[in-house]
C-alpha cells in the first residue's frame, strides 16, 4: 500500500512541479500576453499549455506506473482521476483567466494523457517479457 502511494504521489509532484515551472516561466518571459488577472486569450499560448501539460501528465502517469509495485495502469489511472478532480476545481477556480474552450479541452485530455502514461509502461513491460520469451 506504501509503495502505491508513494508511487501517484511521486507523479502527481512532478506534474505539478513541472507544470508550474513552465507557467511561471511562460508568464515571465511573455508578460504582455496576460492581463493583471492573468487571462490570456492567446491561441498560441494556450495550445503551447494544452501541449507541455499534456507531455508533463503522460511522463508523471508513467512514472506512477513504473514506481507501482503491480497494476501499473491502474496506478496511472489512479493518478489520472485525482488529476481530473484538480483540474476541475483548478477551472472552476481559474475560470475567467482562459476561453471556455481551452477549459474544456483541458478537462477532456485529463484521462487521455493519464492513459498514456500507463500504456507507456505496460508496453515496456510486455517488450521486456516477450524478449525474455524469446530467449
Amino acid at each position: 500500500m506504501t509503495r502505491s502511494v508513494v508511487a501517484v504521489f511521486s507523479g502527481f509532484l512532478l506534474i505539478a512541479a513541472l507544470s508550474f515551472g513552465t507557467d511561471l516561466a511562460i508568464r515571465a518571459a511573455m508578460p504582455a500576453l496576460f492581463d493583471a488577472n492573468g487571462r490570456t486569450d492567446s491561441v498560441a499560448v494556450l495550445l503551447l499549455t494544452i501541449g507541455y501539460v499534456g507531455l508533463y501528465a503522460t511522463v508523471g502517469c508513467y512514472l506512477a506506473a513504473r514506481l507501482a509495485p503491480r497494476s501499473p495502469m491502474r496506478h496511472a489511472l489512479v493518478l489520472g482521476g485525482l488529476g481530473l478532480l484538480f483540474n476541475v476545481a483548478g477551472t472552476y477556480a481559474a475560470w475567467d483567466t482562459a476561453p471556455a474552450w481551452y477549459h474544456i479541452v483541458s478537462l477532456v485530455l485529463v484521462m487521455l494523457w493519464a492513459w498514456l502514461g500507463g500504456r507507456m509502461r505496460e508496453q515496456e513491460t510486455s517488450g521486456a517479457t516477450q524478449a525474455s520469451a524469446v530467449v
